[in-house]
C-alpha cells in the first residue's frame, strides 16, 4: 500500500519536477563575475554625473560608465546593472510600463501592469511565445512574471518571479532609501549585485541573502 501511495504521489509531482526553467537571457558565470568585479575595483572610481541626458550613479573607468551603476534618463527611464565602455552590458531597464531584463543581444520584456512576458529576443531574433513563457490556451498561468511586491515593513521589491517566488533580476527598495539590484534564486538574494545607499554611496559584489560575501 505504501509503495502504491509513493508511486501515485510521484506521478502527481512529475509535471512540476520535469518543468525546466527556460534560459531567457545570458548571464556571466560566477568566476567571470568575480574577475569583472576585481577589475572594476582596481581600476574604477565611483562618481555621480548629471547632464542633459540624465543622471548616472556608479563606477567609471577612463571617464566612461564601466562597472556597476544606475542611470536615470531625462525621460524617466531607469537602467540598473553592469556597464562596459559607456554601454549597459547586462541589466534591468524600466521604461514606462515595460521592463527589460538581459543584454541587447538576448533579453526578455515584461508588461509591468500585467506581469506577463511580451517579448523574448535572442541573437536569432524574436522568439515565439508559448507556454510556459505565457499562459497556455487552456488557461494555465505562466510561472514567469514580473511584478511589484510590498513588504510589511514598507520595503518594495520590483522584479522577476518564478512560480510565485523572487527569482531572476530585480530591485529592492528599502524604506530607509537604500536600493539593491541583483539576482534572486528561489526567493533569496543569491549572486552578484549592487547596493546604492540613500546617501548615494555604492558597493557591489556577491550576496547570499542579505549579506555581502565578496
Amino acid at each position: 500500500m505504501k509503495n502504491r501511495l509513493f508511486v501515485i504521489l510521484f506521478l502527481f509531482a512529475m509535471p512540476v519536477m520535469a518543468q525546466d526553467k527556460v534560459k531567457l537571457y545570458d548571464e556571466m558565470c560566477d568566476p567571470l563575475q568575480a574577475v569583472f568585479c576585481d577589475y572594476v575595483k582596481a581600476q574604477s572610481q565611483t562618481a555621480r554625473i548629471s547632464s542633459a541626458a540624465g543622471e548616472y550613479i556608479g563606477t567609471l573607468i577612463d571617464y566612461k560608465f564601466y562597472g556597476w551603476g544606475l542611470f536615470v534618463s531625462s525621460s524617466g527611464a531607469k537602467s540598473y546593472g553592469q556597464y562596459r565602455n559607456g554601454k549597459l552590458l547586462f541589466g534591468l531597464l524600466l521604461s514606462g510600463n515595460v521592463a527589460r531584463v538581459g543584454s541587447d543581444e538576448r533579453y526578455v520584456m515584461y508588461n509591468i501592469a500585467t506581469g506577463d512576458i511580451i517579448r523574448w529576443h535572442t541573437v536569432e531574433g524574436d522568439m515565439p511565445l508559448a507556454y510556459p513563457l505565457v499562459a497556455s490556451p487552456e488557461g494555465e498561468p505562466s510561472p514567469y512574471t514580473f511584478r511589484k511586491e510590498v513588504c510589511k515593513n514598507g520595503d518594495i521589491y520590483l522584479g522577476e518571479f518564478y512560480n510565485g517566488r523572487r527569482h531572476g533580476y530585480g530591485i529592492y527598495l528599502s524604506a530607509n532609501g537604500d536600493l539593491w539590484y541583483g539576482n534572486y534564486r528561489d526567493g533569496y538574494r543569491d549572486g552578484y549585485g549592487m547596493l546604492v545607499k540613500a546617501d548615494r554611496r555604492i558597493s557591489y559584489g556577491r550576496w547570499m541573502g542579505d549579506t555581502k560575501v565578496e
